[in-house]
């Protein structure tokens, strides 16, 4: 083949695959590669990258460049687009307890519809329960505008799966691709779990899922929507506590609601160092009760 540019090889693995199973085009890759003197180790990693991309695992990988996963992944992984650690993180990201609760009522939506779950049913999932359900409540975001909204945009479809299986659709069918961008996006900012804010930041983020589109129907700022969670999904290292005078934020204590002392932030919540000398106290006094009021 000679000397050749990275596109022209990439097109010419393309046309020889015959299709787009990420592991064939590897395959094809290296066999394209080996037949040119130069970009090899570019072509290669471009569809390293794309089986990466369809979850396709260092151990496959390595088998079809026969080498040992832990080799392929040491010459590929840092090399590529998406941080594979941050991937691997994501693959064994615990799922917060509320945010399972939210997608078995995501699924429950889609049942209803008769459909695969799409990012519009996320939406009405996220509204059960969690820090999201709080921050849809104050948008005033509520079950049913979500399903009219979702009747005015979108008309059912029937599409075939990778199997060739006809399957129902209503909005975009994409819910799977949206936890996976909140894991990783949960993993990212160095959290432990990924949970409700995590999913509604990604929905809300997404330019063309069917969610974003409802909630654009719904004339809802997405900024906002945006700003309601940062603070709850702030990288793990930049979520320290912040002291500042009310007179000057207009925020007050969560607790009494006084506003001319110093307040401490939590995720959404202040408090005053009165209450937060009381709640010490309770601990102290109550450690195995919960004290209210």
């Amino acid at each position: 083949m000679g000397e050749v540019n990275v596109r022209e090889l990439i097109d010419a693995v393309q046309q020889r695959a015959g299709n787009d199973d990420p592991l064939a085009l590897l395959e094809t890759a290296i066999t394209v590669a080996g037949e040119t003197n130069g970009a090899a180790d570019a072509v290669i990693e471009h569809y390293i990258g794309a089986a990466r991309a369809a979850n396709v695992s260092w151990t496959l990988i390595g088998d079809k460049l026969g080498v040992s996963k832990q080799a392929a992944r040491q010459k590929f992984a840092h090399r590529l687009d998406v941080s594979d650690a941050i991937g691997e993180a994501a693959d064994t990201m615990v799922m917060a307890p509320r945010l399972s609760a939210c997608l078995q009522a995501a699924q429950a939506a889609a049942d209803a519809d008769d459909s695969v779950p799409g990012t519009h049913h996320l939406l009405l999932g996220l509204l059960h329960t969690g820090g999201a359900a709080g921050v849809l409540d104050r948008l005033g975001i509520t079950r049913d505008r979500v399903r009219q909204a979702g009747a005015r945009l979108f008309e059912p479809a029937v599409i075939a799966d990778d199997n060739g299986h006809e399957r129902r659709v209503v909005g975009d069918g994409e819910a799977d691709q949206a936890v996976t961008s909140a894991r990783r996006l949960a993993a990212r900012r160095g959290q432990s779990q990924v949970r409700t804010e995590h999913l509604l930041f990604c929905l809300a983020t997404d330019h063309g899922s069917a969610a974003r589109r409802v909630l654009s129907d719904l004339d809802i700022d997405t900024a906002r929507v945006k700003k309601e969670l940062e603070e709850w999904i702030a990288p793990v290292q930049r979520r320290h506590r912040r002291i500042g005078r009310a007179k000057t934020t207009g925020r007050a204590c969560s607790f009494c609601s006084c506003a001319d002392r110093p307040l401490i932030a939590g995720p959404g919540v202040w408090i005053c160092g009165n209450c937060a000398h009381t709640a010490l106290d309770i601990l102290r006094t109550e450690p195995r009760g919960i004290r209210t009021g």
